[in-house]
């Protein structure tokens, strides 16, 4: 797809380092960041030096959901 874009001064220059950093064209990064954006992973933080899921439309699983899911279980 051929189009052409018009990008705020910031995020052109956060995509021309992007793609110098990979060295990959500005076509390219912009579909990877795009890509990327549309897709994100699971990243794991850590807590009080525990890794965890950072999952930024998580929630608050509660003790008694835990409890009910352990007795299901078994």
């Amino acid at each position: 797809m051929r189009t052409t874009i018009k990008l705020d001064e910031e995020a052109g220059e956060i995509v021309q380092l992007y793609a110098r950093g990979y060295g990959i064209s500005i076509s390219k990064a912009i579909s990877n960041l795009v890509l990327e954006a549309a897709n994100p992973k699971l990243r794991i933080k850590y807590e009080d030096g525990i890794p965890v899921f950072d999952i930024p439309q998580g929630r608050i699983i509660l003790d008694e959901e835990i409890r009910a899911a352990l007795a299901e279980e078994f």
